[in-house]
């Protein structure tokens, strides 16, 4: 007879994937008796899917203020109600225009010569570790990105530091992303950019904001062409295909590349447009596509779709 082998997660894996230390686990265990872990045969913790799940929902709860007690008293349906409501409030924390300035004059100051390679990382993490990752990709990555931009087109920054602070924050942002959600929430999201495309850190901040919310994304990065799109969508079942294109994509390319995406892609798959290349495009009346002006807009549109979907199961 087959054994099925259900699922179980080290003390190690729960940490990295909620970010709750073994010491708040342990505490969370004597106090509230859960979470409840099995043992294995040296006496180490393990835990079950279902357990890993809530405290999920636990963890993301806790940055709203929320106590620990009250939550862990909670069943799962009630957490996931909960997460709902609140994440309708996502972008309520901008930090104050002061501090914006601030930043990024500090961050501008990084990138000039007589400043060490690893400066302006270190400042980058700093700030997300201050803000929280939430907040930074909704908040200062914008302004970041439009200060760097706006320094290399006045020439005040070169080439190489825009490229730097590029890969930089590249690297940041994915490190601080949290592991994917053990329960599946659809939709799933594709994420890619027209050929042509290099700029993709629009992209990087709603990857980041859709997993702080438990979605599943499909990052495939800059340039896949719509053939390549169609496949990735009938291949993993992808509900909605986020496209980002920034001012310097021609407006006519990225129309046909819409276009060629309206028309085939299944009806039951969402298309989002985003970026400043959005503002040239010469859309068709009818045209199944919805445009948005920041990402934290785009969060909350799937936060609807995700709940109307768990509403149909």
């Amino acid at each position: 007879m087959t054994q099925i082998k259900i699922p179980v997660f080290s003390q190690a894996q729960v940490e990295q994937r909620t970010g709750l230390s073994r010491e708040v686990l342990r505490k969370w265990e004597l106090r509230y008796g859960f979470p409840q872990p099995g043992r294995g045969a040296r006496g180490q913790r393990h835990y079950s899917s279902n357990d890993v799940h809530k405290l999920e929902l636990i963890s993301r709860l806790l940055r709203q203020d929320l106590r620990a007690g009250t939550l862990v008293a909670l069943p799962v349906a009630a957490l996931q109600a909960l997460h709902d409501e609140y994440s309708t409030q996502t972008g309520q924390n901008r930090p104050p225009p002061e501090t914006l300035t601030q930043a990024t004059h500090t961050l501008l100051e990084s990138l000039l010569p007589g400043h060490s390679l690893e400066a302006t990382g270190l400042f980058l993490q700093s700030q997300l570790l201050v803000h929280g990752l939430d907040n930074f990709v909704a908040h200062l990555m914008p302004a970041f990105n439009l200060a760097v931009g706006e320094a290399w087109l006045d020439q005040r920054l070169s080439i190489a530091a825009e490229h730097h602070y590029t890969a930089t924050l590249r690297q940041v942002v994915l490190r601080a992303l949290p592991e994917p959600s053990l329960n599946i929430k659809l939709p799933q999201v594709l994420l890619t950019t027209p050929p042509g495309e290099l700029h993709s850190l629009g992209l990087l901040a709603l990857h980041a904001q859709l997993s702080l919310e438990g979605a599943h994304c499909i990052n495939l990065d800059c340039q896949l062409p719509a053939t390549e799109v169609l496949r990735v969508v009938h291949d993993f079942q992808v509900g909605v295909v986020a496209v980002s294109a920034s001012g310097c994509m021609p407006a006519l390319e990225f129309t046909h590349y819409v276009d060629a995406l309206t028309r085939t892609l299944p009806e039951d798959c969402t298309l989002w447009l985003g970026g400043q290349g959005c503002a040239a495009l010469n859309l068709k009346e009818g045209m199944n596509c919805t445009l948005f002006k920041d990402t934290s807009q785009a969060v909350r549109h799937w936060l609807s779709l995700a709940k109307a979907h768990r509403e149909c199961v």
